[in-house]
């Protein structure tokens, strides 16, 4: 089951590469503000862990044609999801710099941050409640990249992958995301 939605969610980015005919220029203007909700699957944990999936949301601001900002909540429903006795879920509340570069049809994207991850263990068995004490709240940093498309006059088409880096206890993952930005003001 994991293996057809890591493969879904990669089909879904795949399709964000295919140009549009009508769009030639970047997606990004200035001092317009955004919103994107987004579906995502999280994948190599440290320790091997597993994958889930995840939804999240995100309100960016656009300052230059290049430089924008973006205030981001993701959620991780399970990253130990074969595993019934256990449930490990992950928050993300990061600030981000998003750095926009101009190419035609699509405007690729680099991306870092810094924020909170909150790692929530809930465990079954009572073998297994000693690990439900590792549920903490820790500095986490990401960096990456991904890819803006337009598929409308107000809606973008975006897909991106980073790598979430925690400091303590919290895995670390990568990240893949699939959503629709819609201009909130232009």
């Amino acid at each position: 089951m994991i293996r057809s939605l890591v493969s879904g969610a990669a089909l879904a980015a795949v399709t964000v590469f295919i140009p549009t005919a009508a769009h030639a220029q970047s997606v990004v203007e200035p001092n317009t503000v955004t919103a994107t909700p987004f579906l995502s699957v999280s994948f190599g944990t440290s320790n091997d862990l597993g994958s889930s999936l995840g939804i999240g949301g995100a309100i960016g601001y656009d300052w230059t044609r290049h430089l924008g900002f973006e205030f981001e909540v993701g959620r991780v429903f399970d990253v130990v999801g074969d595993d019934d006795a256990i449930d490990w879920s992950l928050t993300n509340i990061n600030a981000n710099v998003i750095y926009h570069f101009n190419a035609p049809r699509v405007t690729p994207y680099a991306i870092g941050g810094l924020g909170w991850e909150r790692s929530s263990v809930n465990a079954d068995d009572e073998a297994l409640i000693l690990l439900s004490q590792e549920s903490s709240t820790e500095v986490a940093w990401n960096i990456g990249g991904g890819v803006k498309v337009p598929v409308g006059e107000r809606l973008v088409a975006r897909a991106d992958l980073r790598r979430f880096q925690v400091n303590d206890l919290a895995p670390d993952h990568w990240r893949l995301y699939g959503g629709l930005t819609f201009w909130i003001k232009r």
